[in-house]
């Protein structure tokens, strides 16, 4: 997949998805969104990657807010590699993809990358108590 495509596609795909999340913390009056970790976007990322439709992604997002605000989290990480221009999208991706297909994998791909990180050199991925992007 040529570069730019890509990086439309995720930005389209972050985009929808920022606003999936958005509708769904307006719908909660109690939020539980107190604690972000690297384990809980992985797991996010891994149930996302599956849903075939915004339905089905708001349905998850509705599941777990903290496992899609560690998501968030970890999506503007990407963001960041990209504009250092650290990042890069797989070359061949496959015929069919879910919704959020490139999204996920992408999130996913960095949080490989700082679990590789942390083992070499130990740090926590997110030490914040505050949202990375505004909510």
């Amino acid at each position: 997949m040529e570069y730019l495509v890509a990086l439309n596609a995720f930005c389209l795909q972050l985009n929808e998805f920022c606003l999936l999340f958005q509708r769904e913390i307006i719908r909660q009056s109690d939020l539980p969104l107190n604690s972000t970790s690297a384990g809980l976007a992985h797991r996010f990322a891994e149930t996302l990657i599956l849903c075939p439709t915004p339905e089905a992604a708001c349905a998850c997002i509705r599941r777990d807010l903290t496992g899609a605000r560690s998501f968030l989290i970890a999506a503007e990480g990407v963001l960041r590699r990209i504009r250092t221009q650290i990042f890069e999208f797989a070359r061949e991706c496959p015929a069919c993809q879910t919704r959020f297909y490139l999204l996920a994998c992408a999130v996913e791909e960095i949080l490989k990358g700082d679990y590789d990180q942390t083992r070499t050199s130990p740090g926590p991925v997110y030490t914040g108590d505050v949202a990375a992007m505004p909510l």
